[in-house]
């Protein structure tokens, strides 16, 4: 058989077969399928990092960014360097950016505030040299369930320092 009639005897085949079923799936499927965002919340280009000084009834006194929630640091991260920088961390702990190194915080020492920047060229916010993050668990404003997390991970006070009451 030519190549030619190969050619038009899968055409006609095609063309005779049933069309395929097309399946619909609600906005709520496609998100599940998709899964979790990888890696840290995006930043828009002229994004401010806002923080500020919260009272946590379980902790004390905690920075927590615009939004409320609690930041927190890790004791594995060194001056200025995050451990945290695979997908199952940053899924669970995903840090704080500040596009530009721009950080908004009255409330906090402005000497103690910085940014690094990740391997991806983001910049992270750093209190006092610690990268800090947000707790997925935390499930809203105010929340401190980060707290003591595999004896590694605590709330950050606005000294820069493990939030004590």
């Amino acid at each position: 058989m030519s190549r030619f009639a190969v050619l038009a005897l899968l055409v006609v085949l095609g063309a005779c077969s049933a069309p395929a079923e097309e399946e619909t799936a609600s906005l709520d499927e496609l998100e599940a399928a998709a899964g979790p965002v990888v890696g840290p919340t995006r930043v828009l280009p002229n994004d401010i990092a806002k923080l500020q000084v919260e009272e946590s009834p379980a902790v004390g006194a905690v920075v927590a960014d615009r939004e409320h929630y609690t930041l927190y640091f890790t004791v594995q991260d060194g001056p200025s360097k995050s451990t945290c920088l695979e997908a199952d961390c940053t899924l669970v702990w995903p840090p704080l950016l500040a596009a530009g190194g721009k950080i908004e915080a009255p409330a906090l020492d402005a000497q103690l505030l910085g940014t690094m920047k990740r391997p991806d060229g983001t910049e992270q916010v750093t209190i006092a040299g610690k990268p800090v993050y947000r707790y997925v668990d935390d499930e809203q404003a105010g929340d401190t369930t980060g707290h003591g997390v595999d004896d590694r991970w605590f709330a950050i006070s606005p000294n820069g320092t493990k939030a004590t009451k």
